[in-house]
């Protein structure tokens, strides 16, 4: 997972850099200025499958990081430790905000590259 992660991270640091280089570009008058997303639209338009497979394999983690914690919270319910409870119930808790972002993620994505692609 760590490599997809770095892809995409060097994804969302190329996509910067290119919207900032196109920025700079046109702020000097060397060519018109791009078209409203027209960076964002290119890259995202020619790595849509790449981004795609990033944030479902996201997603796929983020369920099987819930079914691990729902094993957790069984076997410390059964040996009654409240401690350990408290601790995985607040990592659940993250872990459905982080998978919640995601979904919201995948689908802004999904209506832009309907609406760009």
């Amino acid at each position: 997972m760590k490599t997809r992660t770095t892809i995409a991270a060097i994804a969302v640091t190329a996509a910067a850099g290119i919207t900032t280089v196109a920025g700079v570009a046109s702020a000097q008058g060397d060519e018109a200025p791009p078209a409203r997303g027209g960076a964002k639209r290119e890259f995202v338009c020619a790595n849509l499958e790449q981004i795609q497979l990033v944030q479902a394999d996201r997603a796929t983690l983020l369920a099987d990081h819930l079914v691990l914690l729902g094993s957790a919270r069984s076997a410390a319910e059964a040996s009654g430790n409240t401690e350990a409870l408290e601790r995985i119930d607040k990592r659940t808790a993250r872990v459905t905000e982080r998978q919640t972002k995601v979904a919201e993620r995948t689908e802004r994505l999904e209506a832009f590259a309907a609406e760009q692609c």
